[in-house]
């Protein structure tokens, strides 16, 4: 199934409510506004693995407090130099070990424990290719070792999590998925905040844009969509119809996510 763009999605709204040639829901800002309720709601009713990120913040000593990335909706995991937090509530996060607390307020991650030791930095000395196996040219090396977890803070805003594949002298051999620039900083993964979060949807605007939920939900949205639009025109029960299509086909593409390849073939063995 390809994913569908906007303009496809704005015509399936139109058939869906039979809007006629030359009305003027057509291709407007109403009609937009409907698709993306539709949108941050269908992102938003279940944890689909398609809006999980994973980013790796550096520790700054003496801080508890850092900002939430970008769109954030929610935590999958949260680990402080590599020890697993969990979520409590603000008013008791400083009686609590090992846990966190969203202000939401002023957009904010805050740890229970204060972190008295910042992140060693390991800066790139070149720029550097993408590649299975690059060579990385490193002011220092110090701390180091073969096989772990790294993470590369990026200007370009290509930011990866890597393997140290071997340690050489001030240099490493690694796995690139995107290229670096000359002055970007690296990380020992248990030596940061490592976070896997949900995003928000980001909104949608152009005409090619297209959604980050699964391609198989194009079409329910757009049958969440029609019924917004029915619901402004009071009609309540085709409004009521179509919201209870829009709650069985999501629930249903939410548990085929964890269909095995195999579907059925293979699930019971008579012998």
């Amino acid at each position: 199934m390809a994913t569908a763009l906007l303009s496809e999605l704005r015509d399936e709204c139109e058939l869906l409510l039979s809007v006629p040639s030359g009305d003027s829901y057509i291709d407007s800002t109403q009609q937009l506004k409907d698709i993306q309720r539709a949108y941050e709601k269908t992102s938003g009713a279940y944890n689909w693995p398609q809006l999980l990120v994973r980013v790796g913040l550096p520790i700054v000593a003496n801080v508890d407090r850092y900002a939430l990335p970008t769109g954030f909706r929610k935590f999958h995991f949260l680990k402080v130099e590599d020890n697993l937090y969990s979520e409590t509530e603000l008013e008791f996060l400083k009686k609590s070990r090992r846990k966190y607390a969203i202000d939401r307020n002023a957009s904010q991650l805050i740890l229970s424990q204060v972190p008295t030791t910042a992140s060693t930095t390991y800066t790139l000395s070149n720029a550097e290719s993408a590649g299975s196996a690059v060579s990385i040219e490193l002011d220092t090396v110090s701390g180091l070792s073969q096989f772990e977890e790294i993470f590369i803070d990026s200007a370009s805003g290509t930011d990866e999590f890597t393997l140290v594949s071997s340690v050489g002298t001030l240099l490493i051999t690694a796995r690139l998925r995107a290229a670096k620039s000359a002055s970007d900083v690296l990380y020992r993964q248990k030596a940061i905040i490592d976070m896997f979060y949900y995003r928000n949807p980001v909104a949608l605007s152009g005409a090619s844009d297209t959604m980050l939920i699964p391609d198989e939900l194009d079409y329910t949205v757009c049958v969440y969509a029609a019924g917004l639009a029915f619901q402004r025109l009071e009609d309540y029960a085709k409004a009521d119809k179509l919201f209870a299509t829009w709650e069985q086909q999501v629930r249903a593409a939410f548990l085929a996510q964890d269909a095995q390849s195999t579907d059925r073939v293979g699930e019971m063995t008579i012998g």
